[in-house]
């Protein structure tokens, strides 16, 4: 095997499938990428047995077709660091020769044969959709799970396709995001399935990447294939295959309100930063804000027993009685940080009520509230 090709494009191939590698891993083989080249193709593929990527070049000369699964740290340091234009990858006797005008490296390999097998992408039974709207429903979820450190492992993302739409939801018991969006499902597909958060993060990163590079451009389209135990995402070159989480996801719509009497049309910035100039007197061990509607104003104020008072008035534009509901800081700013909308919706009941936030295109964003009987006097 041997192969020339320009520096960026065999860079960014290991960048889109380094993140399934796992230094931890107990299975030596694991830790390699296996590199394909054949067709004036190259095929760069990395798997942890639960995620698999592979990620195909076609600006790519191949002088000699052929094979080799060599260490992907090794092969990824080299390659970044690279300051020529142009490099030389060749295998000879299970050795990876990489090659310019003032470098020479030697990294030994492993069987190609030994290799676990690669999910190849099935054209059947699949919905396509544009891979930009993928990746923002991704933005305005998974953003949940990534919070919860300590549910990182057995939690994950339900995705559920149902006639003419496709939704996305995260949840961790607190809070709850819901992002629904059209597509067109001719054959009329009806699956849903849970991902697990590095399957999630990994398709998030092929749907995040321009296919060509020095284009600008981006093939739009990606195509879903869920299975039993698996689901599959291609792009123009790019294929995840992640294993799925066992189980039936909650009825999370129980945990939306629906009679909810009392709403608000916010400035996403003016208020973002009302409730980081409020939350100031947080602490890691109290994190509790009371947001006051009155007329035509919002108070945000924090009494914290251990630092000190803080208050933000902002003008807004608000149907109802005067109400006052504790929310989590953070749990407001995940949700105004992950939304590119310039108004956001906040609908709501009472002090015991979860309070709602909507954005156009199908975004909700449930917020559970904290017991203003915790508030303290500093």
């Amino acid at each position: 095997m041997k192969i020339k090709c320009n520096k960026d494009t065999i860079k960014k191939g290991v960048h889109i499938v380094e993140n399934v590698v796992s230094g931890s891993n107990i299975n030596p083989m694991l830790q390699n990428v296996k590199i394909v080249a054949n067709d004036n193709t190259l095929e760069l593929s990395t798997t942890d047995l639960e995620v698999s990527v592979s990620y195909l070049i076609d600006s790519v000369e191949i002088v000699e077709p052929g094979q080799m699964v060599v260490p992907e740290d090794k092969i990824a340091s080299i390659v970044k660091e690279w300051t020529e234009d142009s490099i030389e990858i060749t295998e000879e006797n299970k050795k990876c020769i990489i090659t310019g005008k003032n470098s020479y490296f030697k990294i030994l390999c492993a069987d190609p044969e030994e290799f676990p097998t690669i999910p190849q992408f099935i054209n059947d039974e699949y919905i396509e959709m544009d891979k930009n709207i993928l990746a923002d429903m991704i933005k305005k979820t998974a953003f949940i799970i990534l919070g919860d450190k300590t549910r990182y492992g057995a939690s994950g993302v339900f995705l559920d396709i149902c006639e003419n739409h496709i939704k996305m939801v995260a949840n961790d018991g607190r809070r709850l995001a819901e992002v629904r969006k059209k597509i067109n499902n001719p054959n009329g597909i009806t699956k849903n399935c849970i991902i697990p958060i590095k399957g999630v993060l990994q398709i998030q990163k092929i749907v995040g990447e321009p296919d060509r590079i020095g284009t600008g451009g981006h093939d739009d389209i990606v195509k879903l294939r869920i299975e039993e135990k698996r689901i599959l995402v291609n792009t123009k070159n790019s294929t995840t295959c992640s294993q799925l989480l066992e189980g039936q996801y909650p009825k999370y719509e129980e945990v939306i309100p629906t009679n909810l009497d009392k709403r608000v049309i916010l400035d996403k910035h003016e208020f973002t930063s009302a409730v980081r100039r409020g939350s100031v007197m947080t602490t890691d061990d109290y994190k509790l804000l009371k947001f006051k509607f009155t007329g035509k104003t919002l108070e945000i104020s924090c009494v914290s027993p251990d630092v000190g008072e803080s208050k933000v008035v902002i003008p807004i534009e608000y149907t109802g009685e005067e109400l006052e509901i504790g929310l989590n800081p953070e749990f407001v700013l995940d949700f105004l940080k992950n939304v590119e909308a310039e108004e956001v919706k906040l609908e709501m009941k009472d002090p015991g009520t979860a309070g709602v936030f909507k954005t156009g295109g199908g975004c909700t964003y449930v917020i559970m509230p904290m017991n203003l009987g915790d508030e303290k006097t500093a």
